[in-house]
C-alpha cells in the first residue's frame, strides 16, 4: 500500500509491528526482509512517491523535489564539499548513477574480526549480496548505451594497460539518456521503490507513507513507544498535519546524515560516538577536451572504472547535464571556463574516488564538518594525475584538473609539475555523494552506536539500517552494501520479534 499527503487527515494515528523511518536503500531492504516473513511494516518517508513519468529533465525541479536540502547539503572544514542525498520514496537510489559493487572481502573481514560485527562475515554476507544483486538487476549495460564519455576513458586505460572494467549497474533497462541524477524517466533503473519496496508491498504486509517527516519520539522502560511528526504538503513543502505511529520495533533508515540527527535530537544517543565519524569518499572531477565529439550528455552517466584500490582510490567516469556542468565549473577558470561550456560536446569527464583513511568528518545537529587528511589529499592528487594520463593516452588535447587557480594541462609531460603534491585541501574542487559510518556497528559501545545486531546501545527495540552503520569507509560505491546490511539487520529484528 502506498499513501501520500492527499490521503492523510489533520491528525493521523497508525500502528504496525515495525516502523521503518526512511525509504532508501537500507530501509527498503529491511522492509522486504520483514514483510516476506509476515511482519507488518509501516515505512515513513519525508519525501514523496514518484513514478518514472513524473520525473523532469530539469535540474531545478530535481533539486526541489528529489534532493535533501534542495541539493545544497555540504560539509565544511579545511575544504568545502557538496554531499548530495536523495529525498523521496527510494532515497538516494532515485538520483544515483546505479553503480553496483559488492562489499570487498577485506572490508568485511575488518568489520567482523576487528569490530565484532558477527553478522557481517564474508560467508554470512555472500547470500545477502547475491540477493541484492538479483533483486536490483545489477548488470553491465551494452556498449551501444555506454557511448563516448565512457568509451574514450576505456580507450585511454587500455592504452596504458590499466585494470579497467565496465561497472555493473542497477539499471537493466538503461537506454543511455544520461539524466540519472534527475530520476530515471524510462523506469530503466531499479531504484529501491521499484525493487525491494515493490516486493514488500506485494506481500500485503507493507504500507509506505510518503510526505511524512518524523520529528519526535515517546519512550519508556528502555523502549521507543511511539514516533510522531508532521505531514508535508508537496505543493509548498510546508508541514500541515500531524501523525503518530506505535510499533513493537522502530528502525532508523534515515541515512548517514538523518539517522544520527534523529538519534541525537531525541536523546536516543549521545555525541560521544554518534555522528562523530563521517566518511564520504571524497572525489574530484577532471574534464578533457578532444578533437572528436564526445557529447557527454548522451549515454550511461557512469559506466567505466579503473581499479587503483591498492593506491587508495578508484577512477570513475561521470557525466552531468549541461546546466549542472555550468554551475559546477571552477570559478577560477574565468573566460576559459566559458569557452569550455561553449565546446561542451568535445569534453569528457572522469575522476578519482578516494577511500577515506585519515580524514575526519562529523555530523551534528548544527551541520557537517570534514577535514581532508594529508594522506587522502595526496591520494586525490595522485588520482587527478592518473586521470590526466588516461585522458592524454586517449588523445585529449588538454585536461582541466579541478584545482583552484590552475590552467589546463596541454602536455602530458607537464602533469606532475601542474599537479604537485603540495596543493592545499582548500584549493581542491571536491564532491562526495557517499556519506557513511556516522552510527557505526560494533561490539564495543565506546566506539559504536549500534551493537552487532543493529540495535542502538541502551534501547531494546530501536535499530539502525542504512550506510551510517558501516564501521569504516567502504572504498567502493555503497548502495549494494547498504541493502545487504539492511537484510542482515532485518534478520536480527525477526529473531527479536520471535
Amino acid at each position: 500500500m502506498k499513501k501520500g499527503f492527499q490521503d492523510y487527515g489533520a491528525d493521523a494515528h497508525w500502528q504496525a509491528d515495525v516502523c521503518v523511518i526512511g525509504a532508501g536503500a537500507g530501509g527498503a531492504a529491511i522492509t522486504a526482509a520483514l514483510a516476506e516473513q509476515g511482519v507488518s511494516v509501516l515505512v515513513l518517508e519525508a519525501g514523496s512517491h514518484w513514478s518514472p513519468g513524473q520525473f523532469r529533465q530539469d535540474s531545478a525541479w530535481a533539486y526541489r523535489n528529489l534532493y535533501a536540502g534542495r541539493g545544497t547539503r555540504s560539509a565544511f572544514g579545511n575544504c568545502a564539499i557538496p554531499i548530495p542525498g536523495g529525498r523521496g520514496v527510494g532515497g538516494s537510489t532515485l538520483i544515483n548513477s546505479a553503480i553496483c559493487f559488492k562489499t570487498p572481502d577485506a572490508i568485511l573481514e575488518e568489520w567482523s574480526q576487528e569490530r565484532g560485527c558477527s553478522r557481517l562475515t564474508v560467508e554470512a554476507m555472500a547470500p545477502r549480496l547475491d540477493r541484492v544483486w538479483k533483486t536490483i538487476g545489477a548488470t553491465i549495460n551494452p556498449i551501444e548505451v555506454q557511448r563516448n564519455n565512457n568509451l574514450i576513458f576505456k580507450k585511454g586505460a587500455d592504452a596504458l594497460g590499466l585494470p579497467g572494467e565496465w561497472m555493473h549497474r542497477s539499471a537493466p533497462g538503461c537506454v543511455g539518456c544520461g539524466v540519472c541524477q534527475m530520476g530515471c524517466p524510462t523506469g530503466g533503473k531499479s531504484s529501491v521503490d521499484r525493487s525491494f519496496l515493490a516486493q514488500a508491498i506485494q506481500t500485503g504486509h507493507t504500507r509506505v507513507y510518503g510526505d511524512c517527516r518524523v520529528e519526535g519520539v515517546k519512550v519508556g522502560g528502555g523502549r521507543v513507544l511511539e514516533v510522531r511528526g508532521r505531514t508535508i504538503d508537496p505543493g509548498d513543502l510546508l508541514p500541515k498535519g500531524h501523525f503518530r505511529v506505535q510499533a513493537r520495533v522502530f528502525v532508523s533508515s534515515a541515512g548517514p546524515v538523518g539517522s544520527p540527527r534523529f538519534l541525537l535530537s531525541n536523546g536516543l544517543a549521545d555525541d560521544t560516538v554518534c555522528g562523530q565519524r563521517l566518511y564520504i569518499h571524497p572525489s574530484s572531477g577532471q574534464m578533457a577536451r578532444f578533437e572528436e565529439p564526445i557529447d557527454p550528455w548522451h549515454g550511461v552517466t557512469q559506466g567505466f572504472y579503473v581499479d587503483q584500490w591498492e593506491e587508495g582510490y578508484l577512477l570513475q567516469t561521470y557525466s552531468i547535464s549541461p546546466d549542472q556542468m555550468y554551475t559546477a565549473m571552477p570559478y577560477s577558470l574565468g573566460a576559459r571556463g566559458l569557452e569550455m561550456i561553449r565546446d561542451l560536446k568535445y569534453i569528457a569527464q572522469a575522476g578519482p574516488l578516494v577511500h577515506d583513511e585519515d580524514s575526519e568528518g562529523k555530523v551534528s545537529l548544527a551541520g557537517m564538518t570534514y577535514f581532508l587528511g594529508d594522506g587522502d589529499r595526496r591520494r586525490i592528487l595522485a588520482g587527478i594525475r592518473q586521470t590526466a594520463r588516461v585522458f592524454f593516452a586517449a588523445g585529449a588535447i588538454e585536461v582541466y584538473t579541478g584545482i583552484v587557480g590552475s590552467q589546463p594541462i596541454e602536455d602530458p609531460d607537464h602533469i606532475d609539475a601542474q599537479v604537485p603534491d603540495d596543493i592545499a585541501a582548500r584549493d581542491l574542487y571536491l564532491y562526495a555523494s557517499h556519506p557513511m559510518s556516522t552510527c557505526p556497528m560494533g561490539d564495543d559501545p565506546a566506539r559504536s552506536v549500534i551493537d552487532p545486531d543493529g540495535r542502538v546501545w541502551g534501547w531494546k527495540n530501536l535499530y539502525v539500517a542504512d550506510a551510517s552503520t558501516f564501521p569504516t569507509s567502504l572504498g567502493v560505491n555503497p548502495q549494494v552494501t547498504t541493502m545487504a546490511v539492511g537484510l542482515a539487520v532485518g534478520e536480527a529484528v525477526l529473531e527479536a520479534l520471535g
